[in-house]
């Protein structure tokens, strides 16, 4: 079983990426403020910043007779239910990304100085991060899983269509049953505590070629990650926000 916590994770934010964040056109030219604020987010993130991944493989997956359990763990979601079921999936990852309390702590003090501006900016840039360590996380496990003749499914969190919210703080329990010793929180609304973070479950299938012949079960028109080589389908631009 893989079981995997990188405390260094790549987080080259692509500008359009963020951009898209900061409510531009993906083909906007940041000029004058814009442009020294953004800079200032990523330099601010690059000296601070202190992000985390988390992947741990499922040990039991059960889809059978319209049920969703993981590690003996009962979920509500009908869509990732739907998804495994599609794709024959066998096993899942369980993964929880961070990055890092500084850059909340530090987008408060903004606030309560009453500096706007740039509290927006470092706010949408270490959502930028979250997104971007999930899209890399993805590409990790889609390496992983083509040299073993298997293929990744979209991720799936809580929150999102067809998955209540309420279902954050079982999925956090689960991760937290074997290594995972992160200081992450979840309140009893679903939000995460620091909140630039994100729990997800990526589906695993020893079945290729249905994935190859379902759109919806190919991740990668969620995927931004740039010339990759296990690319078979166009991004198309996600507008969830962390």
């Amino acid at each position: 079983m893989i079981e995997l916590f990188d405390a260094q994770p790549q987080t080259n934010v692509q500008e359009a990426e963020y951009k898209r964040l900061l409510g531009y056109p993906r083909h906007h030219v940041l000029t004058d403020q814009a442009r020294e604020l953004a800079e200032w987010a990523g330099n601010w993130y690059a000296e601070n910043g202190k992000p985390w991944i988390y992947v741990r493989q499922t040990e039991e997956l059960d889809i059978s007779n319209g049920r969703l359990r993981i590690d003996g763990v009962d979920f509500s979601s009908r869509r990732l239910h739907q998804q495994l079921i599609k794709a024959q999936a066998h096993t899942a990852m369980l993964v929880a990304v961070n990055a890092g309390r500084e850059c909340e702590e530090k987008a408060r003090q903004l606030w309560l100085e009453e500096k706007p501006d740039e509290y927006f900016f470092l706010e949408m840039y270490g959502s930028a991060v979250v997104e971007h360590l999930v899209t890399t996380t993805g590409a990790r496990l889609c390496a992983w899983a083509d040299q073993h003749e298997m293929a990744v499914l979209p991720h799936y969190s809580p929150g999102y269509p067809e998955w209540d919210i309420s279902d954050q703080g079982k999925l956090l329990e689960l991760i937290r049953q074997k290594n995972f010793r992160e200081e992450i929180q979840a309140l009893d609304t679903g939000m995460l505590r620091p909140k630039k973070s994100l729990l997800a479950v990526f589906g695993i299938t020893q079945h290729v070629n249905r994935v190859r012949n379902l759109a919806q079960l190919i991740p990668c028109e969620n995927c931004s990650m740039p010339s990759c080589q296990y690319r078979r389908a166009s991004y198309q631009h996600s507008r969830r926000r962390f």
